[in-house]
C-alpha cells in the first residue's frame, strides 16, 4: 500500500499562523522565496511519537506569488506508529483526521481533513511487506534479483547490492526500487539512522525486542519510491490508472498493486530462471534449520555438506564411502538419520511467492507474527 508521501496544500495568501514561525523563516533576497520549516519538540521523539516533516513556502510567479504548505510523512507510522503494519483503503478518512489534529496540536497549523484529502502528491512510496516464518533469508531473494539484466529496462544511476545482501536497490533520477530485509534494516537504524535504508525509525525501535524473540521470522520489504509529479503521472499512465495526483485518488491498494507488479514483473522476467531454480548451499542450510529449529550450526553444516555430496555424486554409496573413509562408519549413520527433511524452497519459489503476496495485497499486521 502507501508509505511515505509528500503533500502540498495550496493557499491564496500567506496564512495567519505563519507569524508564529518567524524564528525559523528564511527569505532568499535573490529569488524572493520565503520558507519556514516547522520543527516539533524533541520530547515527542524521546517518547517515540511519530511526527511529519512540515515546511511552508511562498515565492514569486508570473501573476503574483504562490503559497503552499508541504507535509512529508509516513502514513502508516503516523497511524500505527510503525510501517510493518499496512494501510487499507477504508482508513483514508481516519488518517486525514489524525494528520489534521496532529498538525494543529503539535504545530499550531490548521489544515482541514478535506484539504488534506484533496492535497497534491509530489512524492509517493508504494510498498509491500512479505513476511516469511520459515527462516527464509531475504539475502537469498536479493541474490536472485542481482542476476537480473535490467540495464535496458531502467535508466540507471546506481544499482546497489549492500549491507551483506540485506538490500538490493535500483536507483534512477526519479524513482527507487528496493527489496530489503526490513528486520535487519530496523536493527541497523538502532545503531545508526544514516546506515538504514528506511529513515525516521524512532517510533518503531520498540519492535526490535519482540522481533528478536522470533528467529524464524523475516520480513522482505518491496518498495517503489516515485519522486516528482511528472514521474507519478508516467507511472499511472503505464498501469492504465487515472492521472490524478490528489491523495484521495492515489491512496489506493489497487494502484499500489498495479505499480508494484509492473516493476516486479520487469525484474522477474530478466532473471535467468535456470540459475535460481536449483538448490544452493544457503537454501540447503535453511532447509535443515526449518526441519530442526533447535539444530546447532555444526550439525547443520555437516548435514548441508552431506546433501551437497549427494547432489554432486548422485550415488549414496559414493557419499558413504567418502564420509566413512574420512570420519568413520558411525559418523555416516548418525548423519543419515537426520537427513529426512522437507524439500528445499528454491530462490525461484521465493520469487513466485512474492508475486502471489503482492497480487493478493492482503494487509500485514505485525502483531499476527510476534504475539
Amino acid at each position: 500500500m502507501i508509505d511515505t508521501v509528500k503533500l502540498t496544500v495550496p493557499y491564496q495568501s500567506r496564512p495567519d499562523w505563519i507569524g508564529e514561525l518567524n524564528k525559523n523563516a528564511k527569505l532568499n533576497t535573490n529569488t524572493g522565496k520565503y520558507t519556514a520549516t516547522i520543527y516539533p519538540s524533541k520530547s515527542y521523539i524521546r517518547q517515540g511519537i511519530y511526527l511529519p516533516k512540515v515546511w511552508y513556502e511562498d515565492y514569486p510567479i508570473k501573476d503574483g506569488r504562490k503559497y503552499s504548505l508541504n507535509i512529508e510523512l509516513s502514513l502508516p507510522k503516523l497511524y500505527f506508529g510503525n510501517n510493518y503494519d499496512e494501510l487499507t483503503n477504508d482508513l483514508l478518512s481516519a488518517i486525514v483526521i489524525k494528520l489534521s489534529k496532529t498538525l494543529y496540536t503539535v504545530y499550531g497549523i490548521w489544515v482541514t481533513p478535506s484539504e488534506i484529502e484533496q492535497s497534491v502528491v509530489g512524492r509517493i512510496d508504494y510498498s509491500k511487506n512479505i513476511p516469511f516464518t520459515d527462516f527464509t533469508l531475504v539475502s537469498t531473494i536479493t541474490n536472485a534479483l542481482k542476476l537480473a539484466d535490467i540495464q535496458k529496462t531502467y535508466d540507471l544511476q546506481e544499482n546497489l547490492f549492500r549491507n551483506g545482501g540485506h538490500i538490493y536497490h535500483i536507483h534512477t533520477n526519479s524513482q527507487d526500487i528496493a527489496m530489503y530485509d526490513k528486520v535487519a534494516d530496523l536493527k541497523q537504524a538502532k545503531v545508526s539512522e544514516k546506515r538504514a535504508y528506511s529513515k525516521v525509525n524512532y517510533s518503531q525501535l520498540n519492535l526490535i525486542d519482540e522481533l528478536e524473540k522470533h528467529k524464524s521470522l523475516t520480513v522482505a520489504r518491496y518498495e517503489i519510491r516515485l519522486n516528482g509529479m511528472r514521474k507519478i503521472r508516467k507511472e499511472l499512465k503505464a498501469v492504465n490508472a487515472e492521472e490524478d495526483l490528489r491523495l484521495c485518488t492515489l491512496f489506493s491498494s489497487d494502484i499500489s498493486k498495479k505499480i508494484l507488479l509492473h516493476h516486479w514483473q520487469n525484474i522477474l522476467d530478466r532473471i535467468p530462471k535456470s540459475e535460481v531454480g536449483a538448490n544452493t548451499t544457503t537454501q540447503v542450510l535453511i532447509s535443515f534449520k526449518r526441519a530442526y529449529p533447535d539444530m546447532k550450526f555444526a550439525e547443520a553444516s555437516a548435514l548441508t555438506l552431506m546433501q551437497l555430496l549427494r547432489t554432486e555424486a548422485r550415488d549414496e554409496r559414493a557419499v558413504r564411502n567418502v564420509i566413512e573413509g574420512l570420519f568413520g562408519t558411525p559418523q555416516y549413520y548418525r548423519l543419515k538419520k537426520r537427513t529426512h527433511k522437507p524439500s528445499t524452497k528454491t530462490q525461484l519459489a521465493c520469487l513466485l511467492y512474492i508475486t502471489e503476496i503482492v497480487t493478493a495485497m492482503k494487509p500485514v499486521r505485525i502483531k499476527d507474527y510476534i504475539q
